[in-house]
């Protein structure tokens, strides 16, 4: 496979598409396989992350919450793509940046830091107006 799958755009439905999922699914929650009553979410059975299309048939009825979990849980799949995007990285000998060189620094002076203003000598006075 040398596409790579985390590129697919993701498509807006129209209002008569949802309807027509809706009831494809016969308003039920692919997540958690209850009836869905009022709000839902069209969800990606297999994320575009991981492969998968914006086809009709890779689409689902959601409840909200159940879109979270399925998302953003444990074993979510914002979860899965990123094991899968590390896999990948893995496979084809691709690590994470090594860390910056650090110098051992340089060896103190011996001069000191700060110049004593008695220490130096008077200088004459300029005439500003002659």
């Amino acid at each position: 496979m040398t596409e790579d799958v985390t590129t697919t755009p993701r498509k807006k439905l129209s209002p008569t598409a949802r309807l027509k999922l809706f009831e494809k699914h016969k308003g039920i929650c692919f997540v958690c396989s209850q009836k869905i009553i009022g709000k839902f979410v069209v969800e990606h059975i297999r994320p575009l992350a991981l492969g998968g299309t914006n086809e009709d048939n890779n689409l689902a009825p959601v409840h909200t919450n159940c879109s979270d979990v399925k998302t953003f849980g444990k074993e979510g799949d914002i979860a899965r793509a990123a094991k899968a995007k590390r896999q990948k990285m893995a496979a084809h000998s691709i690590g994470k940046d090594s860390p910056k060189l650090v110098s051992r620094g340089f060896p103190k002076s011996d001069k000191p830091r700060s110049i004593d203003r008695n220490a130096l000598p008077q200088l004459p006075r300029r005439a500003l107006y002659e």
